[in-house]
């Protein structure tokens, strides 16, 4: 184990500790509010809205708006302004489910009881790791987008044989350039 392992493995233990103090209810609240939060709901419109689009009553309903808007004005059937409108609609939608939820589960893991104190705790711990997690990943694949820069060489070269390494290498996070 080097250097880079070490620190590693001690800030992953500070957060995990972080997390166990906070308990599960707030670092939920913590990562999906404000830009996290916006950030999430993008993610679920993109990876989702496509599969809710192809549903025959909102692939028709999509397509006869841009059909309508198109013979009202021919430019707006060229940006497809129903699409815009569909996922704008989506966006807000996913908004308010997200709000909700995570309002009934911070509430569910807030009760006084024993179990779920040490429940929330546990869980709370395994949040904050697996959120960092994430957005080591997601820099990661930022990071990876400029491979051929000498300063990205030097930065895996590095990380190279650590933990942080093997996590760049097979990143399951990738962006097309």
């Amino acid at each position: 184990m080097n250097a880079i392992d070490s620190v590693t493995l001690i800030v992953a233990i500070i957060l995990a500790g972080l997390g166990l103090v906070l308990g599960f209810g707030r670092t939920l609240k913590f990562f999906t509010k404000g830009i996290f939060g916006f950030i999430l709901s993008i993610f679920i419109c993109a990876s989702f809205g496509g599969m809710i689009a192809g549903i025959p009553a909102v692939a028709g309903w999509i397509r006869g708006l841009n059909a309508q808007l198109g013979e009202a004005w021919s430019f707006l059937g060229t940006i497809r302004l129903a699409t815009v409108i569909y996922y704008v609609v989506l966006f807000f939608a996913v908004q308010l489910v997200r709000i909700l939820v995570v309002k009934v589960i911070a509430g569910l893991f807030s009760a006084d009881v024993l179990p779920v104190r040490i429940i929330n705790r546990v869980l709370g711990a395994a949040l904050m790791v697996a959120a960092v997690l994430l957005l080591v990943l997601l820099a990661f694949a930022i990071v990876a987008i400029f491979g051929e820069t000498q300063g990205v060489i030097d930065f895996v070269a590095e990380i190279d044989d650590t933990f942080l390494g093997a996590l760049y290498a097979h990143n399951p996070i990738k962006f097309i350039a």
